[in-house]
This record gives C-alpha cells, structure tokens and sequence, in this order.
C-alpha cells in the first residue's frame, strides 16, 4: 500500500500543489527544473496509484541564468496508466517573479478570448494582443495578464521528459481513454480553466475527457467566458458538496485572492469582500482600503465585468480575532487562508510538507547525479 493513501482528487491536488513549491525558492531555470523533477520522481512513487512525470517539469524564467528572482511559470503533466488519468498541474504566483506578478495584476488589459483562441492552431499559438477596441458585452474576454501566462505554458515546450514537444503536442498523443485534467492553484486557479477552455474551444481540440480542478483561482475573465466556461465544462459530480469535484474553483472563504476580480456585491467571490474577511483595525483599514480601491480601478479600467467561474466553497479555520494591523499580518494571514488552509481541508497536508523539505534541500544543494 502506498505511504499516502489518498483518493484520487487528493493525488490530483497533491500535483497542483506541488508546482508551488518552487514559488519561494530562488534559482536558475536549470536548477530549479532539475531540483524539481528529482523530488517528484523520488516521492511521487509514494503516492497512492502509479503516478509519474510524462512531460516536464518545466520552469521557465524570462532570465533563465540569473539566479536570483524566482520561476515565472512552472508546470508538468503527470500521468496514471492504471488509472488513465493525465494530470496537467499549473504552478501559482511565485514570490519573486515581476513577470508572474504581472500575469496576476494587469487585469486592466483584456484580450478577445474568442478572437485568440480562433488563432491557435496545431502549429502554434500566437501572443495574445490586447483588445483596444469599444468592448462587445456578447464576446468573451479574459484578462491579459491571465492569457499571457496561458501563453507562456502552452507554448513553452518540454527540455525534460518529452523535450521538445510542447503540452498540447503530448496530450493530442494520448490514448482516448485517458482523461486529462487541468489543475491549480491561485493563479494555476486562473491558468487551468483558461487553458483548459482555449483547448477545447480551438482548432487544436482534444479527443480525450477533459476535466478541470482548479482551486483559489481569481476571475479569469468577464460574464460571457464565465458562461461559455461552465458550458464546456459543467459541475462533475453535480451533487458533491466537497472538495471532489471538478470544473468548480474550491476556495477557502477567509483566502482574499479568490475574491479578485469581480467588483459585483451580487458575486459570492468580489472585491468588496476582502474587508470583511480581514477584520482590519482602525488605524490599519485605510490603507487596507485603498489597496482594495486600487484593485477595483485595476478590475473597471478594462470595462468588461469580471465575474468568478463557478465556485464550491469551504469554510476553514477562522482567523484570530485580534484586528489586523500590519501588511506583515495580511501575510501571515494570506500563508494561513490562501495555501496551509487548503492543505489541511484536502488532507494533503502530510504529503506537501514531506515534499517542501525535500525540494528545498536540494536548492543550493551540491550538483551531482543524485541531485
């Protein structure tokens, strides 16, 4: 039996969760990716099923060389043969990426989804561009920064197992009868979906199943791509109540990041929320205040109505009721509610802190054949 014992949406969500490992750390391309993919191949094998990388990992920073500055994307698919189940896991934000932070915030700019994706092709997919035109309220608009690094990992092809081809090329390679399934976290949350969505609507299509688990995921894009994504990808199982489901955003009700980008009060997920959830003092709130004002200019400047995928909530540990009264504190508070929360309300959280140890022993670590 395998060390952990996990059904099958935990072992999913142990592979999200561990492109995020990387986030904190603080490398070169190459020793990042090698780093990475020595821990998964030494501790995936404790995992319930017979998982293992198929394509990938892939870190990719825009200053491959520099090791200071962390990944800007990471991502790998993993696959199951006696479950038949390919996982594609899309790292988070990462700490100390300016490109990544970008790919979070510039919400301001929106692309024409259907515009773009009608361009993807089995040769390439093409840069998004920014929509600069008076906005279309019955087209489907996603956030440049959110496409841009949907870009990035589709486009980015494998230098580990699989070199060469890029992710979409690996999947058309797939047997039928595996089901593929787009998973993250935070702004893997918002990249899985995307991705997920790009695929299915494009001239590149899928022949397989495929299934989408993201979780913490801000608002991709506006009310006709929340449409048109809870179309292709509708709740699977329609009765779950839980974390084992697919196609919904599983998000912790005290974690502010799914919150963005909706600036609807009718949303359950939208901005205004974030000051409710923080609890801030009275000499803190003002400036809690003006980062939320700041985030609902960002959110209005693209003039399309960011609106949240469908959702499945949880309700985790309530934060202290001391009022909040430092940036240092809505970090702490962000750590707790927006990754340990998560880990403890899926039960992974055994499983994550072996492989976090793991990782961060081999950053730094002596180059060798078994580092």
């Amino acid at each position: 039996m395998a060390e952990f014992d996990y059904n099958l949406f935990q072992q999913i969500y142990c592979l999200s969760m561990a492109t995020g490992v990387v986030s904190n750390k603080e490398d070169t391309e190459t020793n990042l990716q090698a780093a990475l993919k020595k821990t998964l191949d030494d501790i995936l094998p404790r995992l319930t099923g017979a998982w293992s990388i198929s394509w990938g990992p892939r870190v990719f920073k825009e200053k491959p060389d520099e090791s200071k500055g962390s990944p800007d994307n990471v991502w790998f698919a993993a696959i199951d043969h006696t479950q038949k189940v390919c996982a594609v896991a899309i790292a988070g934000t990462t700490a100390k990426s300016i490109p990544d932070l970008w790919q979070d915030f510039n919400v301001g700019a929106v692309v024409d989804f259907e515009d773009w994706v009608e361009s993807w092709s089995s040769q390439g997919i093409p840069k998004p561009k920014e929509d600069h035109s008076q906005k279309d309220p019955s087209r489907s608009y996603c956030a440049k920064g959110t496409c841009d690094g949907t870009w990035n990992v589709l486009s980015n092809p494998s230098t580990a197992v699989n070199s060469g081809l890029r992710v979409d090329e690996y999947l058309q390679q797939l047997n039928s009868d595996y089901t593929i399934v787009f998973t993250g976290h935070s702004l893997g949350g918002a990249l899985a979906p995307t991705s997920a969505l790009g695929l299915a609507q494009s001239k590149i299509g899928c022949r397989n199943t495929v299934k989408v688990l993201p979780s913490a995921g801000v608002s991709p894009g506006n009310d006709v791509f929340a449409k048109k994504y809870s179309e292709v990808f509708a709740k699977d199982p329609l009765s779950s109540k839980d974390y084992k489901v697919y196609n919904t955003d599983f998000y912790n009700i005290y974690d502010i990041v799914p919150q963005a980008w909706s600036t609807n009060p009718d949303h359950d997920r939208n901005l205004n929320n974030i000051l409710k959830i923080l609890q801030c003092s009275d000499d803190f709130k003002p400036k809690a205040e003006q980062l939320v004002s700041v985030a609902q200019f960002l959110a209005t400047k693209s003039h399309v109505p960011y609106t949240p995928l469908p959702g499945q909530s949880f309700v985790g540990c309530p934060p202290p009721i001391d009022p909040i009264e430092s940036w240092d504190q809505v970090g702490e508070h962000s750590s707790q509610h927006h990754v340990l929360a998560y880990w403890d309300e899926l039960g992974i959280a055994e499983f994550m802190h072996i492989f976090d140890d793991k990782f961060s022993k081999r950053i730094g670590a002596p180059r060798g054949p078994d580092n």
